[in-house]
């Protein structure tokens, strides 16, 4: 009768402890949803009538760097002209692209070699590809311009694999592009409160997102801007525990070796 009192309040420490060092597995998960089963295999917002979707139509400004390439699909001597003049550094590169590009300046605009300055900030990429085609349509034959920004760098801070800063080339950018390129959240990060830091004209903005809910895919701030920080700050409680890890695992040990002295103790009496 004693022994089996000894068995169970053994068993029944064990267990407290194991509980107590472990992590809710719901914890961890992304995009969950208002069903408790969460058991759906499609999730599906649809949009009130009027919308589309929150996938933002970024609007250019100050020092946002723009890579244009201007050529005549048919005369091909009038391209002389749009020439670039650093075309002796390679495109191959992060660098090389950069230098083959243009700065949106304090005033909004870009200085293109024959047709002078041109106003792009506050247009979308595509207006301003438009835009410049416009413009260089007086001096060239049927042209053709590619406009890409090469300036959507995002910053990732906090509890991530690999924090730092990235660049995307491609024309929105969601949270979770970040995420990934920084190899997901660590164990300890806090899915529930990531913070995206935000320069805009006159101020700083600091956005809170939870990456656990799948109502993240129509909240705006689900796309990111260039220059954005993002930081994942630290699950308390789960760091706190970690804390304890290795002295629970040490306590689990001994006390799996006190019920075996016990058990050789108890059958020697025998």
């Amino acid at each position: 009768m004693i022994r089996k009192k000894i068995y169970n309040i053994i068993y029944a420490i064990s267990a407290i402890l194991l509980m107590v060092s472990c992590t809710p597995q719901k914890e961890l998960m992304y995009f969950q949803t208002n069903d408790s089963k969460d058991t759906a295999s499609v999730y599906k917002y649809t949009y009130p009538q009027g919308e589309s979707n929150y996938s933002p139509n970024y609007l250019l400004k100050e020092r946002d760097v723009l890579y244009i390439q201007i050529k005549s699909s048919v005369d091909a001597e009038s391209n002389k002209l749009f020439s670039d003049q650093n075309s002796y550094y390679s495109t191959q590169n992060e660098s090389g692209i950069y230098l083959n590009s243009y700065v949106i300046d304090k005033n909004g605009e870009i200085n293109l070699p024959v047709v002078g300055k041109i106003k792009l900030s506050g247009i979308s990429i595509e207006d301003a590809r438009a835009k410049i085609e416009n413009k260089v349509s007086e001096w060239i034959v049927s042209p053709v311009v590619i406009c890409k920004m090469v300036s959507f760098k995002v910053s990732i801070l906090g509890d991530v694999n690999r924090p730092g800063t990235y660049t995307f080339y491609q024309g929105s950018v969601n949270v979770f592009d970040v995420i990934s390129a920084a190899g997901d959240l660590t164990y300890y990060g806090n899915r529930q409160e990531v913070k995206i830091v935000r320069k805009a004209a006159n101020e700083d903005i600091i956005i809170k997102i939870d990456l656990k809910k799948a109502d993240l895919l129509k909240d705006p701030q689900y796309y990111l801007q260039p220059g954005d920080i993002v930081y994942v700050r630290s699950n308390k409680t789960t760091k706190s525990l970690s804390y304890f890890s290795q002295p629970l695992s040490t306590i689990t040990s001994s006390l799996s070796l006190i019920t075996t002295i016990v058990t050789l103790v108890f059958a020697l009496k025998k």
